[in-house]
């Protein structure tokens, strides 16, 4: 991606100041890459749109697309065209093995949320506005499904649902949710994270949020984290797709065979897939894998919050990251791929092994977020010049193929929603995909929160994709930016 071609609650805590020292020293980031131009506020959807304990099961309501007239439109004049070569692979002939099945002997109950509880919970992540009143105490099960590789071998990986806790049987909608960058190395397992008391995304939090408003949740490790022989193939979007494909699969099985009789929610036929940075990535990886590897799925909508849909374009965003991207797909790949010395100054190689092992929460704090401290110089002009195709082709390549608007599924529609201040993907890389799915006809809502940073877009955005969401279930033909977005 052309580094320049885009001319065009709060903080969850304040207690890691490993992202505040982020925020800060994202600033610097090179100069030639031009901000794209702010988009003006879109109001908040009302808690009144939301289920109360009356309601019916399937959040519903009459929500109506929020105003787009006052938007300023996407420069689209000197956009750079993206990559767009041969699709995935169809997937090949499995071995022997019942992808998104639960392993058996292998679910255990997490924990049970009160209504007491979840208040306490969701008041420490949501800011006031954007804090409905929980509607169902919540269940939290961990589960082990299989999945598979890019070459059909069996990989079991690890999941959380969570689900509401009801009386009597009664059907609820999906929201599989992919996480965002926690490392790639097995400590930082996403899974990990409220046990080990980290600050990652606080995931616990978010799809409790989802859960207690009347929706089966799941959230999963990546492939490798489970794994003690291998670190994660960090934003490689097939096995990506695999996993979040594999994990709806499983959901479905767990419920088929209930583990208490005092479980009583059930999947209803409609899935939503969601993500944040880089599980929005992976959600609409499954999305655009879902009709040719798993059909039966009836996916309704697909939910990017703060979505990091290139991999180049993050590189260019927030160098911090290349080392996790180097490091995997040189092991992904091979080692013909990259070497990390063409792209890291000689400072950083010396320890480059270890430090690459780090979680997000200690790389924040020891990585530069700078093209100058990070990159060597020819790397960074590369980069800068739109030359990596020259300078690096078979790295190049491996970005282009991982990007998420390499292909697209119309048939789904997209809720996009980003922080104008995000440090961490610049609305210079997500407009060129939002723009990319308008013009293959999938219907995109595209929502930029002034003020809002990567941290917090899931926060401030609560209520909005609430509402969205209950418009999908309630049948309603799918609104769409689109046509605003395409006028010059």
């Amino acid at each position: 991606m052309l580094c320049i071609r885009s001319i065009g609650k709060y903080l969850h805590s304040v207690r890691h100041y490993r992202q505040m020292l982020l925020m800060a020293l994202s600033a610097l980031v090179l100069g030639a890459c031009v901000p794209s131009p702010v988009v003006p506020p879109a109001p908040t959807a009302v808690p009144e749109l939301l289920p109360d304990a009356t309601s019916t099961v399937w959040p519903t309501s009459t929500w109506a697309p929020l105003p787009t007239s006052t938007w300023t439109p996407m420069p689209t004049s000197t956009s750079t065209p993206q990559p767009t070569s041969s699709p995935l692979p169809t997937s090949t002939p499995l071995l022997p093995t019942q992808p998104g099945t639960v392993v058996e002997s292998s679910v255990a109950k997490q924990e049970s949320l009160s209504l007491d509880k979840l208040d306490s919970v969701l008041g420490a992540y949501l800011p006031p506005q954007t804090c409905p009143t929980s509607q169902y105490p919540v269940d939290v099960y961990r589960i082990q499904f299989r999945t598979r590789d890019r070459g059909g071998t069996e990989v079991l990986v690890q999941a959380d649902l969570r689900f509401p806790k009801v009386e009597t049987e009664t059907e609820f909608p999906l929201f599989v949710y992919g996480s965002g960058t926690t490392g790639i190395a097995n400590e930082c397992a996403t899974l990990k994270e409220y046990l080990a008391g980290r600050k990652w995304g606080n995931y616990r939090a978010h799809l409790s949020a989802y859960a207690t408003q009347g929706y089966i949740t799941a959230i999963a490790n990546w492939q490798g984290f489970d794994d003690p022989n291998q670190t994660h193939p960090y934003f490689v979007a097939e096995l990506e797709g695999y996993v979040m494909l594999d994990l709806t699969r499983a959901i479905y099985d767990f419920f088929s065979h209930p583990p208490s009789e005092d479980v009583l929610a059930r999947p209803a036929d409609a899935v939503f897939f969601g993500g944040y940075s880089q599980g929005g990535h992976g959600a609409f990886a499954g999305d655009v894998m879902a009709p040719r590897y798993a059909p039966e799925l009836n996916i309704v909508g697909v939910v990017g919050h703060a979505i990091a849909p290139d991999v180049e374009g993050l590189m260019c965003d927030s160098p911090l990251y290349a080392p996790y991207i180097v490091q995997a797909y040189r092991a992904y790949y091979g080692e013909q791929v990259i070497d990390p010395q063409d792209l890291f100054q000689e400072r950083w190689m010396a320890t480059f092994e270890r430090d690459v092992t780090m979680c997000i929460d200690d790389a924040l704090g020891y990585y530069p977020n700078t093209h100058e401290s990070m990159y060597t110089p020819r790397f960074r002009e590369a980069l800068q010049n739109d030359q990596l195709a020259v300078e690096f082709p078979a790295f190049k390549a491996m970005l282009d193929r991982n990007y998420a608007g390499r292909e697209v599924n119309p048939a789904t529609p997209a809720l996009i929603l980003h922080g104008e201040a995000d440090p961490i993907v610049r609305l210079r890389t997500v407009e060129p995909f939002v723009r990319r799915l308008c013009e293959e006809n999938k219907s995109v809502i595209y929502r930029v929160y002034p003020g809002v940073n990567h941290f917090t877009i899931r926060q401030n955005s609560h209520l909005d994709s609430l509402a969205w969401m209950a418009d999908r279930l309630a049948g309603n033909a799918p609104a769409s930016d689109c046509g605003l977005l395409a006028q010059p």
